[in-house]
């Protein structure tokens, strides 16, 4: 395989960015991985030379010291990728700040919680512009600034949503996220795993955040009849789209995900506790607004969305 793919920007500095970032920057084949931080306008130039950040290995206890290579607007030129890692709510703001500097030859990822944000960035590029979404159930912790344990393995999917991609570019992109942090598996439809993953974040994030439980506290008796509410609002506005789950299926799989996960603290609920805003407006907000748009009634997914905004 002839390797095209040599530059790689992410945009992100947090738990996921950062998780990506290192996996890319240690694989050893030919490519060029840098880092587009938010708060790098305020480092100075030998600041961002002397960067380095702080990774701790899956099932390690001592955290490695690494050299942090920060993006350059010529870095985003000549980028062949760009992996988006950042707040569900930040995508589009993000991707404006420098949609000018992009190839149409790039490849935009995009991996967040939720949905939505392709409809707000869909027009900033033209209709050839390769668009992708990247799901990954890797867990993943900023202990601090610049500082990352990896502290579950997972696996990922990547999936097309707009855009032109060859066969041979889907390979070779698969093959060198593969490299950096296996399993990823391309997906010609991953419309069904975002819903899905999008049904699973519905239930688990806002009930943890709300109640202040892990996440494997979900699976206790008294949420059930919530659970049920919720997941039957997201079948009947899933079908309004063309994707079919049963209900069983989608208990089992959020039942599954809370015990496997037991004694993790959700994303949600870490950003509540942190008094920072949350990705509500792309998880029970997006089914919110998919039922007015088909009138489909939501009163269970719309009251958790309004009562995590009113947490903080």
């Amino acid at each position: 395989m002839v390797q095209t793919l040599t530059n790689i920007v992410i945009v992100g500095q947090g738990a996921i960015g950062l998780l990506w970032y290192h996996h890319l920057a240690q694989i050893n084949i030919p490519l060029y991985v840098s880092l587009l931080a938010s708060n790098q306008a305020q480092l100075t130039f030998a600041e961002q030379q002397a960067g380095q950040y702080k990774f701790t290995y899956h099932q390690q206890i001592t955290a490695e010291n690494f050299p942090l290579n920060y993006a350059q607007k010529a870095d985003i030129q000549k980028a062949d990728i760009i992996l988006l890692c950042v707040k569900s709510f930040h995508i589009a703001s993000a991707l404006q700040q420098f949609s000018a500097d992009i190839s149409r030859q790039c490849k935009i990822i995009l991996a967040h919680n939720g949905m939505g944000t392709f409809e707000e960035i869909k027009n900033i590029f033209p209709k050839k512009q390769a668009i992708l979404t990247m799901l990954t159930t890797h867990g993943s912790l900023r202990d601090g600034p610049l500082n990352i344990i990896h502290t579950g393995l997972g696996h990922s999917d990547i999936g097309l949503l707009s855009g032109e991609l060859s066969l041979v570019q889907q390979r070779e992109l698969t093959h060198i996220l593969n490299r950096a942090l296996p399993k990823v598996n391309f997906h010609e439809n991953i419309l069904e795993k975002q819903w899905l993953k999008l049904a699973i974040n519905c239930v688990i994030n806002p009930i943890t955040a709300i109640n202040d439980i892990n996440n494997g506290e979900v699976n206790q008796a008294k949420y059930a009849k919530q659970i049920t509410s919720l997941l039957t609002e997201i079948n009947a506005v899933s079908k309004k789209v063309g994707i079919n789950f049963t209900l069983p299926t989608l208990q089992e799989m959020v039942s599954n995900v809370a015990l496997a996960t037991a004694q993790n603290c959700s994303s949600m609920r870490c950003d509540v506790l942190a008094g920072q805003r949350t990705e509500i407006d792309y998880i029970n907000g997006y089914i919110h607004r998919l039922g007015q748009k088909y009138h489909v009634a939501t009163p269970e997914n719309s009251r958790l969305w309004q009562q995590v905004l009113n947490i903080n």
